[in-house]
């Protein structure tokens, strides 16, 4: 469990650099640390539009919720939602502690409700904390939901994501293809960090 929670952070660190250096079409998401709402979110001064003709800063990745409409297994599915670059690099976002949430047929995993798409007759369920995400336009990035499984993990939900040029709200909702044998439901939003 260190070894991966070094190696994101190893990661973490190298993207925030990639992320300050590099033309804002190249950088990529970038995590970072859960705000803190007792104080005030001031961005530091590199970060400030010096005009209104400046391009647009850093961009966050918000999640609303995930839903099972229905179980890859019988009874419970372990689940997880990871983040894939198109280097290949990938990162836990949730849960936080690297396991899986055990999700009944249903259920609806809450992070933001002012973001979440949950059904009538859902159970909701505060779903915790997830790695908090920034990006500048342009950038690219695959939101997966994993099953796990003893012979080997199912991808349930598999959502491209191009961010946009960051002039008002970019939203992502997603189902599972049909005729899977399971469906899920992912709403998220991307929006001024």
């Amino acid at each position: 469990m260190s070894t991966i929670l070094t190696r994101i952070a190893t990661a973490a660190a190298a993207l925030t650099l990639t992320a300050v250096l590099a033309p804002p079409q190249a950088a990529l998401a970038t995590p970072t640390a859960p705000a803190d709402p007792t104080t005030p979110a001031t961005p530091p001064p590199s970060l400030v539009e010096a005009s209104s003709l400046a391009a647009p800063g850093p961009l966050k990745l918000v999640f609303g919720s995930l839903q099972a409409d229905d179980l890859e297994e019988s009874g419970e599915d372990e689940i997880r939602v990871e983040l894939k670059e198109p280097d290949g690099s990938h990162y836990y976002i949730w849960p936080t502690n690297g396991d899986e949430a055990d999700t009944k047929v249903r259920t609806c995993w809450v992070w933001t409700s002012d973001a979440s798409d949950c059904s009538a007759g859902s159970t909701q369920r505060a779903a915790g904390p997830y790695v908090h995400l920034t990006g500048a336009p342009g950038a690219t990035f695959t939101i997966e939901v994993w099953e796990d499984d003893h012979i080997g993990d199912d991808l349930l939900l598999r959502i491209p994501v191009t961010i946009g040029n960051g002039e008002g709200t970019q939203y992502i909702n997603a189902t599972s293809p049909s005729g899977k044998g399971f469906s899920y439901r992912l709403a998220a939003r991307i929006e001024p960090a």
